[in-house]
């Protein structure tokens, strides 16, 4: 794939450019919803194009980008679903966590959680929970609400499949690192997904129950009034009921 068009236009994106795509795209494809995409040209196409204007580009996941490159979809259908996304109809976009039939691991700042049933729990609410698989060779199963410092919840996950509503101020997919943000430099989650068998939520910043999470690296903070923490560093649970009560 050239890297600069005929015009020399390179294939790099400037950051406000684009978060004001995934912003008006709501932070998915917009004609299936998948919430791992690339930023497309449609008008013009790339090749055609002498500057990168988010009017003129939106965010297609890789199966629909390929469909464009093989020419089976065309700038039209692109442009139609720009103009009113999958992501804003629905509310939110959404994709599956790859995990395997083995026990998952999962790194919640400076928490360490393999084969436990329910990670972390905050007055009787589930913060993060496993199921095992429904059948042999199925994947473990996670669900969970990871929310804001505020209490509003960012990130949604259903038996593997996460959603990220497009409420959000921002949310950034490059690789396996989800990223939301609440404003300009102000990241509420940070997720690095390590599939088949391990889930890292490497920064939070979240309330829960009346209860702050503060985690960066390999640090938990929790504090019941944003004042005063408690920290937990080296932190491992493996095989239990429950990984974390917080009452």
């Amino acid at each position: 794939m050239a890297e600069r068009n005929q015009h020399g236009l390179g294939r790099y994106v400037p950051m406000e450019i684009r978060r004001e795509i995934r912003t008006r795209c709501g932070f998915g494809c917009v004609i299936c919803g998948l919430a791992y995409y690339d930023y497309e040209h449609f008008d013009p196409d790339f090749k055609d194009a002498t500057e990168h204007k988010a009017e003129g580009m939106t965010l297609l996941c890789m199966q629909c980008n390929q469909k464009r490159a093989r020419g089976t979809l065309s700038a039209a259908t692109v442009a139609r679903a720009n103009a009113s996304p999958k992501c804003k109809q629905r509310g939110f976009a959404s994709e599956l966590f790859d995990f395997g039939p083995e026990p998952i691991e999962v790194k919640f700042a400076g928490a360490s959680f393999i084969d436990c049933g329910t990670l972390i729990q905050v007055n009787g609410v589930d913060l993060l929970s496993f199921k095992p698989p429904a059948e042999p060779g199925s994947p473990f199963l996670l669900s969970g609400l990871l929310s804001d410092s505020t209490g509003a919840t960012t990130l949604r996950i259903v038996d593997n499949e996460w959603f990220a509503g497009d409420e959000n101020w921002d949310v950034e997919v490059v690789g396996p690192l989800i990223t939301i943000r609440r404003g300009l430099g102000d990241i509420a989650l940070q997720v690095r997904v390590r599939p088949p068998h391990a889930l890292v939520v490497e920064r939070i910043d979240m309330q829960c129950e009346g209860y702050f999470f503060k985690g960066e690296g390999g640090v938990l903070r929790l504090s019941q009034d944003g004042l005063n923490w408690n920290t937990l560093t080296a932190v491992s649970m493996r095989s239990c009921g429950i990984g974390i009560m917080i009452r």
